[in-house]
């Protein structure tokens, strides 16, 4: 373990902990010395799938952290209902709850059906809130608390008319079809800027951290979403983002939403190599 602990004797639930972001912000937390409960729908490995509870819990645990997998689909209510009492139940708190699983999909808007539009709030907008309800009462207990909700730069409000058909913002919302995926998470950055107001008074942060471009997690890796002229960066950027956003005192580091790589600039903190 590294001589870093800036995350010492406290304990991370981070949904959506078998893979990419979610894996990547895990390792890098407890190296940091936190304690990890780990969620996410895919418990073991499998055929043809690329990443585990298991295999992310065994990466920590060889690291000489602690992790607790919780094996849960965060858009089943009563799976939801268990998650934040089964890290408390294991570890006795929790300090920092990180809201990492998405549902996306990239489609034509006028072709999204109701079960897609129901499953996309369900769990980018929805899962995140009932999360936080729970969440938020250990932490007022506790007398502090983290809250990081996940979003994406599909956030960003595209251009109006006239449309240049060559312009990069104008192909990717035609061509991309981020709209769906784009409008969840656009809520859940207000989402997450009205609880962080609300909660001031209980010594909670709460912040948005999306990354610049496009992380080759699996999932991006499976959508194939992406081009050449995309910014690539690596999870490494979003896992120090969340550390400093994680660690700050809510006084000063709450209502937050932020990019990963203009983040770390304005804190003077070096950018991962990208290359």
């Amino acid at each position: 373990m590294a001589n870093h602990q800036k995350l010492q004797g406290r304990v991370a639930v981070i949904t959506g902990a078998s893979r990419g972001i979610g894996a990547g912000i895990a390792r890098y937390f407890a190296e940091h010395g936190a304690k990890l409960a780990l969620v996410a729908r895919t418990l073991e490995p499998q055929d043809g799938m690329s990443g585990s509870l298991q295999e992310t819990a065994n990466t920590i645990t060889q690291m000489g952290g602690e992790a607790f997998c919780i094996q849960a689909n965060l858009a089943d209510p009563e799976d939801r209902a268990r998650i934040i009492p089964a890290a408390q139940e294991r570890f006795g708190k929790v300090d920092i709850l990180i809201n990492n699983a998405a549902w996306c999909r990239f489609i034509p808007i006028w072709q999204v059906t109701p079960k897609q539009w129901q499953l996309a709030f369900e769990m980018n907008v929805i899962a995140p809130q009932i999360l936080s309800q729970q969440a938020v009462e250990h932490m007022k207990n506790q007398g502090a608390g983290w809250i990081l909700n996940i979003s994406s730069a599909t956030s960003d409000m595209p251009p109006s008319a006239p449309y240049d058909s060559e312009s990069r913002a104008v192909r990717f919302n035609r061509d991309g079809h981020p709209t769906l995926y784009g409008t969840t998470k656009a809520a859940l950055e207000r989402l997450s800027a009205g609880w962080a107001a609300e909660v001031s008074p209980y010594n909670i942060a709460i912040n948005s951290l999306a990354p610049v471009g496009v992380v080759l997690s699996e999932g991006a890796m499976a959508l194939n979403n992406f081009s050449d002229e995309d910014h690539v960066e690596p999870v490494a950027t979003m896992a120090e983002a969340a550390l400093q956003l994680c660690s700050r005192p809510a006084a000063l580091c709450s209502g937050l939403t932020v990019r990963s790589i203009p983040w770390l600039e304005s804190l003077g903190i070096p950018i991962p190599d990208t290359k």
